[in-house]
């Protein structure tokens, strides 16, 4: 997620009572894998984004065959100083 300015070691601050917008990043449980990705919304279809400069990543997109969870929304992210 270095290109929504996450990296490694960084601290996530969850909010779990927020219900996601699109636009938001997210912590989700997907088949039983937790994940960091922004969650987007186009026509009722919900899709996971990574922001990693190399764009190897796919989006995923959310469907009945999924088991897809959002855990929290992404509120604040803490990086390492030293």
């Amino acid at each position: 997620m270095e290109g929504a300015g996450i990296n490694d070691e960084d601290l996530l601050v969850v909010d779990k009572s927020l219900e996601p917008k699109s636009g938001d990043i997210v912590v989700a449980a997907v088949n039983g894998e937790f994940t960091v990705k922004r969650y987007l919304t186009n026509n009722d279809k919900v899709f996971l984004r990574a922001e990693s400069p190399s764009g190897n990543y796919p989006d995923i997109i959310i469907n009945d065959v999924i088991d897809f969870e959002v855990w929290g929304v992404v509120t604040h992210t803490i990086h390492r100083n030293r």
